[in-house]
């Protein structure tokens, strides 16, 4: 049985929980929250509880595409995923959406939570994906429900083996 957990940042006015909050009822969600030691503890557990999958939302200013971080990084590591985050490129480009592969989760709370969730996600014994999403503010979002149907039937769709 495939377990996908869809995470993003609370806030009243973070593009990311607004998503959240949109997204499909059936959809297993975290809230992180706005604290260092905090959101990374709720990501390593998330990773132990065995998820498939781990899609993390956080909101980035200026940008006006959806960006698909591959790496997170601290002082001196970088960690890449390993999900197939083509997938998640083609099918929010065929709704519409400008998608960005990016390599740099920034440093700051994304990039924290990011780098965490691979850390737990490489040493523990249950092989969880984790991918993270750059969104923009909800002023350069299009349409904000038509991207929580998008990632919510992209989460609902994905097929893990048994």
């Amino acid at each position: 049985m495939k377990r996908v957990l869809l995470a993003g940042f609370s806030g009243n006015n973070n593009s990311s929980k607004v998503i959240l909050d949109k997204c499909s009822c059936c959809l297993k969600k975290l809230y992180l929250e706005n604290d260092f030691s905090t959101c990374a503890s709720q990501i390593e557990t998330a990773v132990s509880d065995g998820y498939n999958l781990i899609l993390i939302l956080g909101q980035k200013p200026v940008i006006k595409s959806v960006c698909i971080e591959i790496a997170g990084r601290d002082s001196c590591d970088c960690l890449r995923t390993d999900f197939d985050y083509r997938v998640l490129a083609d099918r929010l480009t065929e709704s519409g959406y400008r998608v960005r592969i990016s390599e740099n989760a920034g440093n700051y709370l994304c990039n924290h939570v990011y780098y965490h969730g691979l850390m737990a996600a490489s040493s523990g014994s249950k092989h969880t994906h984790i991918i993270f999403l750059h969104v923009p503010y909800l002023k350069n979002i299009i349409d904000v429900d038509l991207l929580a149907l998008t990632l919510s039937n992209f989460l609902l769709d994905l097929d893990f083996p048994a």
